[in-house]
């Protein structure tokens, strides 16, 4: 009887181990989706801003910078996208900011903090002289 080994209990240790280990991985795989669609989604709404005020600023009437704004903001192809256009000083600034599209997980938490939105502002030098109407 020397070569036999009394039996253990270790039997299910790695089951266990693996049921304690993987709701923490799911949580962190979540969490790096939620980060990464929260990243996309600010450089969205600065590339809004940027663009929406860009195309404002190469106009003469504020109708018409307003027209080209609002342009951009509908190929983005977002309903949620709220924006505001300001001309003071020769210059436009145009805020953009919307619902951020973040997993079944966090949306639902979002009890915990109220809504929150992702805000991208900017602003450019008008080519013309324009001022609010």
């Amino acid at each position: 009887m020397t070569g036999r080994r009394s039996p253990t209990r270790d039997n299910g240790q790695a089951a266990v181990e693996f049921a304690l280990v993987l709701p923490l991985f799911v949580v962190l795989i979540v969490a790096l989706f939620d980060v990464t669609a929260l990243a996309r989604d600010q450089l969205l709404v600065d590339l809004l801003a940027r663009n929406a005020a860009r195309r404002a600023s190469e106009c003469s009437s504020v109708e018409d910078a307003r027209q080209r704004a609002h342009e951009v903001i509908v190929t983005a192809d977002r309903s949620d996208a709220d924006w505001h256009m300001t001309f003071e000083d020769g210059t436009v600034t145009v805020k953009v900011s919307l619902e951020p599209r973040t997993s079944l997980v966090t949306s639902s938490m979002r009890w915990l903090g109220g809504t929150r939105r992702i805000t991208g502002v900017a602003t450019f030098v008008t080519e013309f002289e324009i001022g609010e109407q």
